[in-house]
C-alpha cells in the first residue's frame, strides 16, 4: 500500500468520512465519465464472462473500472460505424483525464444496387456488387459509383461536414435505368450530336433516358450526315452497349451563283450554291445552268478507281463564261410558233409563193422540200456555232392554210443543242436531232424574217 492509501486510511479511521473518489482509490475502483455524439447512441460495456455488451447508458455514462476486467466501452447508433475502446486499469486518471468524449464519427450508408450484375466503386476503386456498406467520414466525403455495360452510370457523393448533425442517409437504393451507348465514328474528325447539342468526336457516350428515344447524329464537314435512333422502352428492343457509324457518302458543296440551276444526274435539285450528295464507290454528273451563260459540268466520284475520295473538294466555286449565242440573239414570242400570214388581193397565189420563197432564200441557202402545188416548204437546217461551245440550228417551215382568202403558215424552228455533262465532241452530237432541244430565242440574222413577209404580202 502506498504513502496515500495509508493517510486515507487514517482519516477514515480518525473522522468516518472519506471522499467518494478518494474511497474508490482505496479500494481499487475508478470511474470515469463518458459522453458520446449523436446524444442518442448507446453505451455499453463488454461483459469479461461471454462477451455479452451490456448497457450503461445513453449519451452518457458512467464508466467504473474493474479488476479482472479488459474495461472495454463500446458505442452504438443506428447508420454509425460502432467505437470500441479500453480503458486500462492501471492508467493515470487524475482530475479531469476521467472525462472521455467518445464520438461516433464515422457514418454508415447501406448500399443496394440495381441490377445485381453492376458493379460498386467506392472513390473510384471496385468494391463490390449487390449490397455494400460505406463508411462517410466526419469532416469527409465518399464517392460511390454504380457501373455496368449498356447503362448510364449513377454517381452519389456522400458528405458530411465537420460537427455537423445533417448527415448522409442511413440506407440508400442505386438503380441503372437510363441506357448508355458507346458510340465509336470515323472517319477522323467525325463529331456527334443530339440534337443542337455536341456530344465530342472519335468516340462518345449516348445516353438514353427510361422511355424515350435519342437520335444521334454522326458528322463531319465534306461528307453527308449519318443518323441513329436508340430507344429505351418497354417492348422496344434495347439499344446496344456500343455502337460503330462510319460515313461513307461524301457531300461537294457546288457553289454556284444564285440564279443558276443545280441538275445531279440530270435531275433538277435546286439553284445557287447546293450540296451534292456522292454515293460510296459511285460517281454522279453535276450540270448548272444559268441564263446568258455556257452550261458548267463536272463529274465527281467517291472512292472509285479513278478518284480517290480523299482528294474531293468540300467546295468548289463555278466560274461560268457568258454565252455568246445570247448576245447574238434576242428572246421572241415567234420562235417555234406557227405564225398566220394573209396575202393581200394584189397577189396571186403563185405571185405570192415566188415572194415567200425569195424572202426564205435570202436568209437560208439550201430548200429541204418546196412545193407550190400543197403550198409546202420546209429549209435545211443552217446551225451556228460559237467558240464557247454553244450550237444553235435554225429552219423555217410554210405551209399554206387557206385560200380564201390566201393564208400561209411560217414558223422559225429555233433550236440549241442540249447541255450535256461531258462533252467530248460537241460537233458529233449536232449531227444528231434527239441532241437538240428547241431553244425561246431567234438569232438575229432571222428575228425579222416574219415581219418582212407580213408586210411584203400586204
Amino acid at each position: 500500500m502506498t504513502v496515500r492509501h495509508w493517510i486515507l486510511a487514517l482519516l477514515l479511521l480518525l473522522t468516518g468520512f472519506v471522499p467518494a473518489d478518494a474511497g474508490a482509490q482505496l479500494f481499487g475502483n475508478t470511474k470515469l465519465e463518458i459522453t458520446t455524439s449523436p446524444a442518442t447512441a448507446t453505451i455499453y460495456r463488454i461483459r469479461p464472462q461471454d462477451n455479452a455488451l451490456v448497457p450503461i447508458g445513453v449519451g452518457a455514462a458512467q464508466f467504473e473500472l474493474k479488476k479482472d476486467d479488459p474495461n472495454t466501452v463500446v458505442i452504438q447508433q443506428d447508420g454509425f460505424r460502432e467505437f470500441q475502446r479500453t480503458f486500462p486499469r492501471d492508467g493515470d486518471y487524475g482530475g479531469t483525464k476521467r472525462q472521455f468524449f467518445l464520438p461516433l464519427t464515422s457514418r454508415i450508408v447501406a448500399i443496394t444496387a440495381l441490377p445485381y450484375d453492376a458493379r460498386i466503386l467506392v472513390n473510384g476503386e471496385p468494391a463490390g456488387q449487390r449490397q455494400l456498406e460505406v463508411d462517410v467520414p466526419e469532416g469527409g466525403s465518399t464517392t460511390v459509383e454504380l457501373r455496368a455495360s449498356g447503362f448510364a452510370s449513377v454517381r452519389r457523393v456522400y458528405e458530411w461536414p465537420k460537427g455537423s448533425t445533417n448527415y448522409p442517409p442511413a440506407s440508400e437504393r442505386l438503380e441503372l435505368r437510363d441506357r448508355r451507348v458507346s458510340v465509336s465514328v470515323a472517319p477522323a474528325g467525325t463529331e456527334v450530336f443530339i440534337g443542337d447539342t455536341r456530344l465530342g468526336a472519335g468516340q462518345v457516350d449516348v445516353l438514353v433516358p427510361t422511355g424515350t428515344c435519342v437520335r444521334a447524329k454522326a458528322v463531319k464537314e465534306g461528307w453527308a450526315p449519318v443518323e441513329r435512333q436508340y430507344c429505351h422502352k418497354e417492348d422496344v428492343t434495347p439499344p446496344p452497349p456500343a455502337d460503330q457509324i462510319t460515313l461513307t457518302a461524301r457531300v461537294v458543296t457546288v457553289a454556284a451563283p444564285a440564279d443558276a440551276r443545280v441538275f445531279v444526274n440530270g435531275k433538277l435539285v435546286g439553284t445557287g450554291p447546293v450540296p451534292v450528295r456522292l454515293p460510296e464507290d459511285g460517281c454522279v454528273t453535276v450540270l448548272v445552268q444559268r441564263p446568258a451563260f455556257m452550261p458548267w459540268t463536272h463529274q465527281y466520284c467517291n472512292g472509285t478507281a479513278s478518284t480517290d475520295a480523299t482528294t474531293l473538294p468540300i467546295s468548289e466555286a463555278v466560274e461560268m463564261s457568258a454565252d455568246e449565242s445570247w448576245a447574238a440573239s434576242e428572246a421572241s414570242v415567234q420562235a417555234n410558233v406557227n405564225i398566220g400570214i394573209e396575202v393581200g388581193e394584189k397577189y396571186p397565189e403563185e405571185r405570192a409563193w415566188r415572194l415567200i420563197s425569195a424572202i426564205v432564200l435570202s436568209h437560208f441557202d439550201v430548200l429541204e422540200n418546196s412545193d407550190r402545188e400543197t403550198g409546202y416548204l420546209r429549209t435545211a437546217w443552217r446551225t451556228k456555232t460559237f467558240e464557247q461551245g454553244a450550237v444553235i440550228r435554225t429552219r423555217m417551215i410554210v405551209i399554206r392554210v387557206g385560200d380564201n382568202p390566201l393564208r400561209y403558215g411560217v414558223k422559225i424552228v429555233s433550236e440549241r443543242l442540249k447541255d450535256r455533262v461531258i462533252v467530248s465532241d460537241r460537233q458529233q452530237m449536232s449531227t444528231e436531232d434527239e441532241n437538240f432541244e428547241p431553244w425561246p430565242r431567234l438569232l438575229n440574222t432571222y428575228k425579222d424574217i416574219i415581219s418582212e413577209m407580213q408586210s411584203r404580202l400586204k
